[in-house]
């Protein structure tokens, strides 16, 4: 085989059709971006495909619907299992003026009903979820699987289109808020004061949360609270067994996994399907139940959340007070709105990448054991080194395929992939800057700009400090430093440390209750570390890029939120 033919069969791989090719992918878009927030650690091949193919898809379809003024949307490639995103910018002023005029009609509904827009979105969401639910996948047919395999396929499709929609329309709302505020009031989204008008909505993950707490409750009640605290999680559950009580307890809280309308379909990672769902694997919901216990306290967040509320309140009252009389209905409809995103940062976290990915992992793993009982593949999870189209091919007669050339070197290569990171940044800009002004900010695109990508942090050299993000909420910590780059990091986090991260997600939630402050590697204002940092008031700084690179579990260090500043004091 010649080389040419060699590199046509690396481009059309895992991703045919979104590999990363320089050669075609710098000249058309000129600078790509690696979600840090999402695709770190890197992806598996098949949840890759998912996300590269559907995940803009639903950015276009939105962009579309609400005339985005300056975007029409994503692009996305897949290398080295991490996406690298660029926008579909508009340039012409005229174009740009007309879908601004389009733009603030469309958003009208989701000022007068965000709340109700919405609900019917989980509501299509549940039915869709309970139609993949029905189906008993360890009994079904090859026939069977098949089918259920573009069911989950379009199920996919459409969680992108309806978490876009929420994402995009409450996203906007802020990132024209914000704007008004610099240009009319001087005040900056990383103000205290500004910040302090999105806190305090209560949202299904912290009733959740709260619900875990309540079983913590409950088993100290029944005279259980020592087996929780004296056993790692994987053993509570065979503890709880030998005792009537251990089984009553047990017997609840299965239960509720089993009828709550989210429950135990609820993935412990958030953005791909190598780790288990609450309902497969129930020692990681108990596990937050025991750290509950263990920490003895009350549940901080309900009393915090209280508090911010009333702050919240209150800031808006007094930033209306500022505003033109003639443009306060205006600016009050943009704040409302724009506090919608603390609610739906959390909801759609759960309903949408955390339950669709659930029942995907649920039905992958099911087609993934009939492949390996017919010796297609090596063991079910080598199902996630293949993609839809490959798994398409070999599912009506697994036996007469051997994908193992396949998912052997896909494995191999993968793992390699975990153990390096991505360049933050591919392009053919003369600098990072350039890059951001040009293809980034150009776009105008609030969630690009807030959660996923984040503006660049501004470097104060005369502050001295080791590293700089952007201030998720203001305030000071000094403490010691816990680097946790994965969920299963986080059962080492210890009171009173500063957590130093990647990224967060709804699994990570319950931390907060319990560290002095967070550093995390990415995300913008409007990430959920950000987000659920304003929730628990503490120091909280996002978009370092380098923080899990420089920084060491055991060191002692020191951040000043308000300025986005991280001094390593042991060096």
């Amino acid at each position: 085989m010649g080389e040419e033919q060699k590199e046509r069969v690396k481009v059309w791989d895992a991703t045919p059709g979104f590999e990363f090719i320089d050669e075609v992918d710098l000249p058309e878009m000129h600078s790509w971006f690696l979600d840090g927030t999402h695709s770190v650690p890197p992806w598996t091949p098949l949840y890759g495909w998912y996300w590269v193919n559907y995940c803009p898809h639903g950015t276009k379809a939105i962009c579309e619907k609400l005339s985005i003024p300056t975007c029409k949307g994503w692009e996305m490639r897949f290398k080295d299992g991490g996406s690298y995103n660029a926008w579909h910018i508009v340039r012409d002023e005229k174009e740009i003026a007309e879908r601004t005029v389009k733009f603030r009609q469309a958003l009208r509904p989701y000022l007068e009903d965000f709340d109700g827009i919405w609900a019917a979105g989980k509501k299509e969401l549940l039915d869709i979820y309970a139609k993949l639910k029905d189906l008993d996948v360890d009994n079904a047919s090859n026939f069977q699987l098949f089918h259920h395999h573009y069911d989950l396929m379009m199920a996919y499709m459409r969680m992108w289109e309806i978490h876009h929609e929420g994402l995009f329309a409450s996203h906007s709302a802020y990132l024209l808020l914000t704007q008004l505020c610099k240009e009319s009031l001087g005040i900056s989204d990383q103000d205290p004061e500004f910040q302090d008008m999105l806190r305090g909505f209560p949202n299904k993950v912290y009733d959740m949360d709260k619900d875990l707490w309540d079983f913590g409750q409950l088993a100290t009640s029944m005279g259980l609270g020592d087996m929780f605290k004296g056993n790692e999680p994987e053993a509570i559950i065979p503890k709880l067994q030998e005792t009537d009580k251990g089984k009553d307890w047990f017997k609840k809280f299965m239960d509720y996994l089993e009828t709550d309308e989210v429950g135990g379909w609820r993935m412990r990672r958030a953005n791909d399907f190598t780790e288990p769902y609450w309902l497969e694997d129930p020692a990681t919901p108990i596990g937050v139940i025991r750290d509950f216990i263990i920490r003895g306290t009350g549940y901080e967040l309900e009393t915090t959340r209280e508090e911010n509320a009333k702050k919240r309140e209150e800031a808006i009252a007094a930033f209306l007070n500022k505003v033109p009389p003639d443009q306060k209905d205006l600016y009050e409809a943009l704040v409302r709105l724009s506090g919608k995103i603390s609610v739906f940062s959390e909801e759609h976290d759960l309903y949408c990448e955390l339950m669709v990915q659930a029942f995907m992992r649920r039905g992958y793993l099911a087609m993934g054991r009939r492949l390996t009982e017919k010796g297609t593949i090596d063991q079910p999870e080598d199902i996630f080194m293949l993609n839809p189209h490959e798994i398409d091919r070999v599912m009506m007669v697994p036996e007469t395929y051997d994908m193992r050339w396949i998912t052997r070197r896909r494995r191999a290569e993968w793992e390699e992939w975990c153990t390096r990171p991505n360049p933050p940044l591919i392009t053919d800009r003369s600098s990072f800057e350039e890059a951001v002004v040009n293809d980034l900010l150009a776009s105008g695109d609030a969630v690009a700009i807030k959660i996923v990508i984040g503006e660049p942090p501004e470097v104060k050299p005369e502050l001295g400090a080791d590293l700089f993000g952007l201030c998720g909420c203001a305030g000071e910590a000094e403490g010691i430093a816990r680097l946790a780059i994965n969920y299963e990091d986080l059962k080492h986090v210890q009171p009173g440390e500063i957590l130093v991260c990647p990224n967060t997600n709804p699994a990570w939630t319950p931390v907060f209750g319990i560290i002095k402050g967070v550093i995390a590697d990415s995300g913008g204002t409007l990430a959920h570390t950000a987000i659920i940092g304003r929730e628990y008031g503490i120091p909280t700084i996002v978009n370092t890029r380098e923080g899990t690179a420089k920084i060491k579990t055991g060191q002692r260090i020191r951040m000043d939120a308000k300025d986005g500043a991280v001094y390593i004091l042991d060096k």
